[in-house]
């Protein structure tokens, strides 16, 4: 892993029903792509109130009182703070420490989190960030912040911008937010998160099939979609 994450714990008598008025998952039916079983830890999301994601995280249910949220440490403060304003009344507490051992176990070992940090922090809304397909986006459950304008594009019919998974043979030009070009040397993605000579991008389905750079070529391995006939 390429970026240093951190932890909040999100714990008290309200804590579940708190978070699940925050992020994108239910928090009481956790799942990701490589399990879709509900099981105690999945990936989720908070956004702002034009729903760009502000953050990801991994969460994990410890018990109905007490979750730890694994995020890049680059944006732990910004969520705690965001967070907090939200409490209320609520019977809650948020506090911040390192990560156990037994939280980074929970992780998916291959590369299918696209982690947000400081840099792209509310530049996307989770469909490009293929968010519903990686499960990390319950449309039955109720409001959150962001919500209304998230199901509206849903609905709205394809998107035009998915997360893929890339391939470079020059790892230094996979930086978040470099640019990715087709074959006429148009926009045809982005740079979200990456790891030695794979990265995460969104990038635009029309492009998907065309020869793709930064600067050097580089090659989609996988791509979430919504036509591909099963997720990984």
């Amino acid at each position: 892993m390429s970026i240093k994450l951190s932890r909040l714990i999100v714990a008290g008598k309200d804590a579940a029903g708190f978070l699940q008025g925050q992020t994108t998952a239910d928090v009481n039916k956790l799942s990701f792509i490589d399990q879709k079983a509900e099981q105690q830890y999945g990936l989720s999301a908070i956004c702002n109130r034009q729903g760009r994601v502000i953050s990801l995280f991994w969460m994990i249910k410890i018990n109905d009182e007490t979750f730890h949220l694994l995020l890049p440490e680059s944006l732990a403060d910004k969520v705690q703070k965001h967070l907090t304003i939200f409490i209320f009344r609520s019977k809650v507490t948020i506090t911040r420490d390192e990560p156990s051992s037994e939280d980074i176990a929970t992780l998916p070992t291959s590369l299918t989190i696209p982690w947000i940090i400081d840099e792209n922090s509310e530049e996307y809304v989770p469909q490009m960030l293929s968010l519903d397909l990686l499960l990390a986006i319950n449309f039955k459950k109720g409001c959150y912040t962001g919500q209304e304008i998230i199901a509206r594009m849903q609905y709205l019919g394809k998107h035009k911008r998915r997360l893929a998974r890339i391939h470079s043979e020059n790892a230094t030009e996979l930086q978040v937010n470099a640019k990715i070009l087709n074959e006429k040397e148009q926009d045809a993605g982005t740079i979200v998160y990456s790891e030695g000579n794979d990265a995460l991008a969104v990038i635009r389905l029309e492009s998907k099939d065309q020869a793709l750079k930064i600067q050097s070529p580089i090659q989609i391995t996988h791509i979430w979609h919504d036509d591909e006939p099963e997720n990984e």
